[in-house]
């Protein structure tokens, strides 16, 4: 049984090495993340059992992105590498002053092959709390229903 549980994306994000507009950068560091697995992170390298809901795209920045979340402790059981689709990224410019923009590249989202008819009940009912941001229930109108037909009824605790 897991602790806690998300339903969501995840994206590369490029970090640049040094600070100033995105057209003088040359060159970025890789990480990977977003709102419902950094969550998932934390409760994990807090003790907690944590496991994800997700599609990656089946490529290599969704390999990088499963083998992350899976060395952080959380269970990928539910996490599915979607051929046809490019894992999500986005890139980040940090000006001179400290602030900054990120340029998101997530277009046709492998997130929204997550469907009423390939979530794990199961999965859901074998949890104490599901996690859920506004990123995915954004992604695609279908997912509000998603979450209202499915893991309403299934769950303790809605975060």
């Amino acid at each position: 049984m897991n602790d806690i549980i998300s339903i969501g994306d995840a994206m590369i994000t490029f970090n640049p090495t040094i600070n100033g507009p995105m057209r003088y950068v040359s060159s970025f560091e890789r990480s990977a993340g977003s709102s419902e697995l950094n969550v998932l992170i934390g409760c994990s390298r807090l003790g907690l059992k944590a496991g994800w809901i997700s599609r990656l795209g089946k490529d290599e920045f969704g390999r990088y992105i499963y083998n992350f979340a899976r060395g952080e402790g959380i269970d990928v059981a539910e996490v599915h590498l979607v051929k046809g689709y490019n894992t999500s990224i986005n890139f980040r410019e940090i000006l001179g002053d400290g602030s900054g923009r990120t340029f998101y590249y997530r277009g046709n989202s492998p997130t929204n092959e997550i469907s009423l008819e390939n979530i794990n009940e199961n999965f859901i009912k074998n949890s104490k709390v599901l996690h859920i941001s506004g990123v995915f229930i954004s992604l695609n109108k279908n997912n509000v229903t998603c979450l209202i037909d499915k893991e309403l009824e299934l769950i303790n605790i809605l975060s």
